[in-house]
């Protein structure tokens, strides 16, 4: 997610598109979905309240997206009462283009120490790679890039506490399908899984984290993962004037008994993939543009994160400082109405 990304521009075109690839594929040779084991248990999800550290370690370089991450910040942030942030960084920016694909020693430094900033206050942390466009482009060509880069985090974070999180991609799209999406999934995993037995880890969803994608995703069990989808519908509420996305219409409001019906069932079907799937499910990123008006994003936010806790789906508000901000940075501020929505009763 976020500004300056102009691919996200796409990102609704594409989704229609890729809906219409999927409904003229239906036919005798469609892949049934995995139903398994019904005796199979479902673990509790380790996230309750999360929020996205989105426009920091996500842009290309720290800061250039208006935010660097502050100590103060995960303080105030565990303060407010959320127990896991999560850090989407952009690690393709740091790492070499030829194998064998070693990251910057001096951004990995900077990850370790916001990761200790969180240890410190008693955050746990989502910990993903964000953001990898030329993967999204030349799966071919960056595959094995994604996976060094796995054996590199997998290594260096072995013995780390419990609290740290691993998720293998975000957004995977275009020509990163579910068909190249679900594999590459299933080798990070086995990868993480040489030094982390026990770590929780996030399997990433192609186009672009949707719902549709996940009821497609054919993932292995495992009772220390959690599915992920991302949650912005309607778009063109969510998005509207934000000059990075698709949405360039203003004045849409949301919040009718049909809005919020659609909303549900929306949820009810994410309920239905754990069932089915037997593994938990998070959302990992929810919100509104900044520009839209405050009591509008309040009630959308309100009634998702309600519904999310009414069917025990963890979830991760986008974002704490970005452009669908919980907390302003130039009053040093929360913003009440988010704040509230996401954590009052």
């Amino acid at each position: 997610m976020v500004q300056g990304k102009a691919s996200r521009m796409s990102k609704l075109r594409y989704l229609v598109a890729g809906l219409a690839v999927s409904l003229s594929a239906c036919g005798p040779t469609r892949v049934e979905p995995v139903v398994m084991d019904s005796s199979l248990p479902i673990s509790s999800p380790p996230v309750s309240k999360c929020i996205n550290i989105g426009s920091a370690l996500e842009a290309p370089n720290e800061g250039e997206w208006g935010y660097t991450v502050r100590q103060a910040d995960l303080l105030r942030i565990k303060q407010a009462g959320f127990d896991t942030i999560r850090l989407p960084v952009k690690w393709s920016a740091h790492t070499r283009l030829d194998a064998p694909y070693q990251i910057e020693p001096s951004f990995l430094a900077r990850v370790d120490e916001i990761l200790s900033w969180a240890e410190q206050v008693d955050l746990k942390v989502i910990l993903n790679v964000h953001h990898y466009d030329e993967l999204n482009e030349d799966p071919e060509t960056h595959i094995p890039r994604l996976e060094a880069i796995w054996d590199a985090l997998a290594a260096h974070y072995a013995g780390a506490p419990d609290s740290l999180m691993l998720e293998t991609i975000n957004e995977p799209h275009s020509n990163m399908t579910i068909e190249l999406t679900d594999p590459l999934n299933k080798r990070v995993l086995e990868r993480i899984r040489q030094d982390h037995p026990d770590r929780w880890v996030i399997l990433g969803t192609a186009s672009w984290g949707s719902l549709d994608a996940l009821a497609q995703s054919r993932p292995d069990y495992d009772p220390k993962v959690m599915l992920t989808y991302h949650e912005y519908s309607p778009y063109d509420f969510t998005h509207q004037g934000a000059p990075w996305a698709d949405a360039p219409a203003t004045g849409i409001r949301w919040g009718t008994r049909r809005d919020v019906r659609e909303m549900m069932d929306e949820l009810d079907k994410a309920v239905a993939i754990r069932e089915r799937l037997r593994m938990p499910i998070l959302v990992g990123e929810f919100g509104v543009y900044e520009e839209v008006p405050v009591e509008h994003r309040a009630r959308w936010t309100r009634t998702l994160r309600q519904g999310f806790e009414a069917r025990d789906l963890a979830w991760c508000y986008w974002d704490f400082a970005g452009s669908l901000k919980a907390y302003d940075i130039d009053r040093e501020a929360w913003l009440p109405e988010i704040k509230s929505a996401l954590l009052d009763e």
